[in-house]
């Protein structure tokens, strides 16, 4: 049986504890005390608490992605899905909890009292009641967005954006791409000829992801109204790659720029053809990254300040429609 399934059919924690919420802290230290007699050695430092609030199907892909995170570094993961109870029962293992069915108005209660005061708070959010985000981000040092459609999310981001550092996940799965187009602005043709782009185009599997991308670009290079941006959806990733774009393309009065994921291979490839007479097309490839939950989160969870430049382009993206 593989770790989902048997997650599926024991819970979140197969081989955890059921207590009562007013009994975790106790249970917590025991557990680690008995551990630490076994194994003859100190209990692993935990570096972080991790808040991930979700369906419970959603939920069980984030604790095995926590799970391989913390064999690599220590972190408290507490798995929160929304219901009616005020008190539900919890399930503990050494360094994770689960609480199922919690009230939405008890969250920011749940993560004051089992959060580790010493260390920073995440809040990796996988969907949910929205209302809950404002006081869940006073609380957390860095709050992610993971749910499929940000939306009401998005909308609420001005206000998150005063309470704590926020970011989506699909942030970090554009890096690569983000990395990519910006070496290629190091080229003097490219860099001189900016001014005259005129359109973008972008196909990708996830719309979000392309409109955050398409946000970045517009914010940082000031572009106006006069740049057309069209986001086309396609239904499957080139080659099966992890990532949410298939392909991008910027082009200008002075050269196209094209970045893609060639069918069967995990890399980006970027050309840049020149308009210029003679001019040679010059190419990239770069690796795209694995693109897993566990790498994708454990990226965030290395961040502590704000990015400035996710804000403007989630600003940005807000406006562009498809």
């Amino acid at each position: 049986m593989s770790p989902r399934q048997a997650r599926m059919a024991e819970g979140l924690l197969p081989g955890g504890q059921d207590v009562a919420f007013a009994e975790i802290e106790v249970t917590l230290a025991r557990i680690v005390r008995d551990g630490s007699r076994r194994k003859r050695g100190p209990a692993r430092a935990l570096t972080a608490t991790v808040i991930v609030v979700g369906k419970p199907e959603r939920l069980i892909d984030a604790a095995d992605a926590l799970e391989q995170l913390g064999e690599a570094g220590g972190v408290r993961a507490i798995l929160i899905s929304e219901g009616e109870h005020t008190a539900p029962v919890a399930r503990v293992t050494e360094n994770a909890i689960a609480i199922s069915g919690l009230a939405p108005r008890y969250l920011n209660n749940a993560l004051a009292a089992l959060r580790l005061s010493s260390l920073p708070a995440l809040v990796w959010w996988r969907g949910g009641s929205v209302e809950a985000l404002d006081d869940l981000a006073s609380l957390a040092d860095r709050l992610v967005l993971d749910v499929v459609d940000p939306e009401a999310v998005w909308a609420r981001a001005d206000t998150l954006f005063e309470r704590t550092a926020l970011t989506d996940l699909r942030w970090p799965c554009l890096t690569r791409w983000r990395a990519a187009f910006a070496h290629l602005f190091d080229l003097a043709h490219v860099r001189d000829g900016a001014g005259s782009i005129r359109s973008l185009t972008i196909d990708a599997t996830d719309t979000f992801a392309a409109r955050l991308f398409a946000g970045w670009l517009k914010s940082r290079l000031r572009w106006t109204s006069a740049v057309r941006i069209e986001i086309r959806r396609v239904k499957h990733a080139n080659g099966g790659a992890a990532t949410p774009l298939n392909r991008v393309e910027l082009a200008g009065d002075a050269f196209t720029i094209s970045l893609g994921v060639p069918a069967g291979r995990a890399c980006l490839e970027a050309s840049v053809s020149s308009a210029v007479a003679g001019a040679e097309p010059t190419t990239r490839v770069v690796l795209l990254g694995d693109g897993t939950l566990t790498s994708l989160i454990g990226e965030e969870l290395g961040l502590r300040t704000r990015d400035l430049a996710f804000e403007q382009a989630l600003v940005t993206a807000r406006e562009i429609s498809i």
